[in-house]
C-alpha cells in the first residue's frame, strides 16, 4: 500500500469497537483536512492465518469492525455535519472471508466451517481454485458518535456505522450528523468486493483510505446521505428491511423537496420513475439493516420541476 505526504495520517494502532458520545479521540483535526486513515480488516486479524479453528478461538465478542479512531473534528458542533469525501482506497495484498455457521442470510443452514483468502492482484481478486473476480473496494462502515450512550460499529443508524453499501466508495461523499462537539469520527471494514446486501461476507481487508473532511455549519440532519458526480443516495435504517426501504425512500423525497424545490407530487412520481432502491447491509447479523435510494442528477438538471 502507497502512501501520500501530503496528508496527516492517521495509523490503525488505535482503533475503536463502539462510536462512543463519551471516547476520547485518538486525534484531533482541523477542517477542512487531508487524511490518510489506516484501517484494519473487520475480522481484526484473527483470521489471517486461515486457520478456522483458531479464527473461532481468537475472535472476542464485541471486537469486530474495527474503526480506525474517534477522530475529532475542530469546530464540530452538535447540529452541524461532517462532510467526508473518499478520494481513494488503497487495500492490502490480501483479504478474508470466514465461512461459520449461524453468519448471514442463510445462516441457519449447515456448512463446513472455513477461512478463505482472497489475493488481490491489480484490479482483479483470486479466490481458491483460480476463480478472478474484479476489485470493487468500498468502506463497510463510517461514522460519528451518537447524542448519548455507545453503538458497536458492528451496528448501525442515524448515526452512520456498518451501512455497508457498495457506492461508498472513491469519489463519494457522505454527510454525517453531529451529535457530540468534536464529532468523534471513525471509519474501517473496508471489502475489496463484497455483494449487495452482503447475504454472507464480503471480503474483508485492511486498507488505507484517503479522505478530505469537512464541516458545515449549521446543517443539521436526521439521517446520513451520499452523493457522487452523478447521483443522490439517502439511507433507511431499521430493524426490518422493508422499513428500512420505507425510510430511504421518504428521506430522499423529502432530500428532493426541501433540498432541489421539488413540488412533493413530483418526488412521489419520481420515487417510481427514476429512484433506484438497493440492499445495504442485509445479511441478517443481529442488527439493524439497511436499505438505500439513488436518484440521478441528470433528472434535476434536465426538467423544471
Amino acid at each position: 500500500m502507497e502512501s501520500n505526504s501530503d496528508r496527516l495520517r492517521i495509523q490503525s494502532h488505535c482503533v475503536a469497537y463502539n462510536f462512543d458520545s463519551e471516547a476520547v479521540p485518538i486525534i484531533w483535526v482541523p477542517a477542512p483536512s487531508h487524511l490518510t486513515v489506516e484501517t484494519r480488516d473487520a475480522y481484526d486479524g484473527t483470521a489471517d492465518d486461515l486457520n478456522i479453528q483458531s479464527y473461532i478461538e481468537r475472535r472476542v465478542p464485541g471486537r469486530m469492525n474495527p474503526c480506525t479512531g474517534p477522530i475529532g473534528i475542530t469546530d464540530a458542533e452538535p447540529g452541524d455535519t461532517v462532510q467526508v469525501t473518499i478520494d481513494s482506497i488503497r487495500v492490502a495484498p490480501r483479504g478474508y472471508v470466514a465461512a461459520v455457521p449461524g453468519i448471514g442470510i442463510l445462516g441457519d443452514r449447515a456448512i463446513v466451517p472455513s477461512v478463505e483468502a482472497f489475493d488481490v492482484e491489480g484490479g482483479d481478486v483470486y479466490v481458491a481454485g483460480g476463480m478472478r473476480l474484479p476489485a470493487r473496494p468500498m468502506v463497510g462502515t463510517i461514522g460519528v458518535a451518537p447524542a448519548s450512550g455507545a453503538i458497536a460499529t458492528l451496528s448501525l443508524g442515524d448515526h452512520g456505522g456498518n451501512l455497508d453499501f457498495n457506492e461508498i466508495t472513491t469519489g463519494t461523499t457522505v454527510y454525517l450528523p453531529v451529535r457530540v462537539p468534536g464529532a468523534l469520527f471513525g471509519v474501517g471494514d473496508v471489502h475489496v468486493t463484497m455483494g449487495d446486501g452482503e447475504a454472507h461476507s464480503g471480503v474483508n481487508i485492511a486498507a488505507e483510505i484517503d479522505l478530505a473532511v469537512g464541516v458545515i455549519p449549521g446543517e443539521n440532519l436526521d439521517l446520513p446521505w451520499f452523493e457522487t458526480d452523478s447521483h443522490v443516495m439517502t439511507v433507511g435504517v431499521a430493524d426490518d428491511l422493508g422499513s428500512a426501504v420505507r425510510q430511504a425512500v421518504d428521506s430522499m423525497e423529502r432530500r428532493l423537496i426541501l433540498g432541489h424545490q421539488v413540488a412533493p407530487t413530483m418526488a412521489r412520481i419520481l420515487s417510481g420513475a427514476v429512484t433506484d432502491v438497493r440492499l445495504g447491509q442485509a445479511g441478517g447479523y443481529g442488527v439493524p439493516v439497511s436499505a438505500y435510494a439513488r436518484f440521478p442528477k441528470s433528472a434535476l438538471a434536465s426538467a423544471d420541476m
